[in-house]
């Protein structure tokens, strides 16, 4: 047997423009009842407790995952060419200042090398 079709909620406020009733909030809290409901309660609506939820022992994982992610620091397995020490002079290969000679400084903890460029 097919379920019956719904008919439509009929408001009691009806719409002037869409989204805008014709009557004020005010008007449709005493048009509605609702002052009753309320004297009759001790000046407050009825609250009731939500409904206990059944504990299920598997947790869905959560849909997103937050950005702001733990960082690990990098692991710098390289380690530097005993040749290369502070002071030394060394030439780029790669990058907008190919082929330019630079000093070095150090070495920084995630593995990059720190120089200047000399300028004469």
């Amino acid at each position: 047997m097919a379920a019956k079709a719904r008919l439509p909620r009929k408001t009691r406020n009806p719409d002037l423009i869409r989204r805008v009733g014709k009557f004020s909030r005010s008007k449709m809290y005493h048009k509605r009842g609702l002052w009753a409901i309320k004297a009759k309660n001790g000046g407050v609506f009825p609250r009731h407790d939500p409904k206990p939820t059944a504990e299920t022992g598997l947790e869905k994982a959560p849909k997103f995952y937050p950005a702001d992610d733990v960082k690990k620091p990098l692991v710098n397995k390289r380690k530097l060419r005993a040749s290369i020490t502070p002071g030394r002079e060394l030439i780029i290969l790669a990058g907008r200042l190919k082929g330019k000679s630079v000093v070095f400084l150090k070495q920084l903890p995630s593995g990059l090398l720190l120089v200047t460029v000399e300028r004469l």
